[in-house]
């Protein structure tokens, strides 16, 4: 009977030695090669071989791993002096964990040892139905806010995330921008904890977290993750994940792990709204740079894009389209023309200028007038409360709203 494994990209000599072995010796050991940890279950396999340092490892895929039968082998240096690969493995929950010395026939019998069960087969239905009770597919949802720079897009998402904590739960806002994270200093929040305390509670690395205790759930790992006021005031309508610390961090973030993070986040919020940077750029051929924001990109479900109303706002926001468009499928894109001219005939021609341009690609475009109010918000480090600007995002809200219902 046919065993199919699936081995992750790894630049230790195990991975070669194993595919290159098993085409030619073992017929029934067919080996995967696995871009993703999700393509794991996509292609139904029997064992899966990894790196302790895997990009995609976390604690929510060996979780799955284990509920749906798939045997897991964590592969470490024994030459690393402090032992932190294989207890990384450990930390995760992964149960077998070797040396990534062994010579590759060791490796081949200890894969036919790793076979699972048949009888495991049929649990992947049962995990799907449990894990549909944290949060109804149908209800959430990811949302994508970005533009280019200097359009006004860290404002719109704050409004966006004020406008949905109306009637229900508060959604969570999360700041993926790698190049300028500043919802925190925006909305007067302290800088910790951030991003990586609640990647590094997606990728089980606990201990890692400042002020997580050792053996949370998941949903109070993440409520630990939450950012707090650095001024003492009262709560905000809606929880924020706040961005790096300082963007010269960006190197520690993993995109994969940042999408880990927004599926997990998007099981216990009933919205996720990104904060996406201003660029996204395919640079991955020479650098791993904007990778982030290109993942969160591409995980959202609906995509609010901001552009300056004016023409040159126009013309970088083309561009910034362009790259968007190439990410986000067939996600519904509704454009915010972002401090509009008062001139009712100049918006109306950027407005025709958008249709033309997109086409039917774009859904709603929301005129949004410059309001004075949202400079003096962002000094203060506080929410727009009344006016055009906000009025005219709880608008275009409570249209996404409708729509989603119809």
């Amino acid at each position: 009977m046919t065993i199919n494994v699936g081995v992750a990209l790894s630049p230790r000599d195990w991975r070669g030695s194993l595919q290159r072995y098993c085409r030619d010796h073992e017929a029934d050991l067919v080996v995967h090669l696995l871009h993703e940890g999700r393509d794991a279950f996509d292609i139904g396999l029997d064992v899966v071989l990894f790196d302790d340092d895997t990009s995609w490892l976390s604690a929510p895929f060996v979780n799955q791993a284990r509920d749906v039968g798939v045997s897991l082998v964590g592969l470490f240096d024994p030459a690393e002096a402090d032992g932190h690969g294989r207890q990384h493995l450990q930390r995760l929950g992964v149960s077998c964990q070797v040396s990534a010395e062994l010579v590759v026939e060791e490796l081949v019998d200890l894969v036919r040892l790793q076979r699972p069960d048949p009888s495991t087969a049929g649990r992947f239905e049962a995990m799907t139905a449990e894990l549909s009770q944290r949060r109804p597919v149908a209800e959430r949802s990811i949302i994508a806010v970005g533009g280019p720079a200097g359009a006004g897009a860290t404002e719109v998402a704050v409004a966006l995330a004020q406008s949905l904590a109306r009637g229900g739960r508060p959604p969570v806002l999360v700041d993926v921008d790698e190049t300028h994270p500043s919802l925190a200093r925006r909305l007067g929040l302290g800088l910790h904890p951030h991003l990586l305390t609640a990647v590094d509670v997606v990728r089980g690395e606990l201990s890692s977290a400042e002020g997580l205790p050792s053996e949370p759930s998941q949903q109070l790992s993440f409520d630990a993750c939450l950012a707090r006021s650095a001024l003492g005031r009262s709560g905000l309508p809606f929880d924020v994940i706040a961005g790096l610390a300082t963007r010269d961090d960006w190197s520690l973030v993993r995109a994969d792990d940042v999408g880990e993070l927004l599926t997990e986040l998007s099981a216990n919020w009933p919205v996720v709204v990104t904060r996406l940077g201003p660029q996204l750029e395919d640079l991955s051929r020479y650098v791993d740079r904007f990778e982030v924001s290109r993942v969160a990109a591409a995980r959202a479900d609906r995509v609010v894009a901001v552009c300056d109303g004016s023409p040159t706002g126009l013309l970088r926001f083309v561009d910034w389209l362009v790259d968007a468009l190439s990410l986000i499928g067939d996600a519904p894109i509704d454009v915010v023309l972002n401090r509009s001219s008062p001139s009712a005939s100049a918006t109306q021609q950027l407005v025709d200028q958008l249709r033309e341009i997109a086409g039917d690609r774009l859904g709603q475009i929301a005129v949004v007038p410059r309001d004075r109010r949202v400079e003096r918000a962002a000094w203060d480090a506080s929410l727009v409360l009344s006016g055009p600007f906000l009025r005219s995002i709880s608008r275009l809200t409570e249209s996404m709203r409708e729509l989603a219902d119809a």
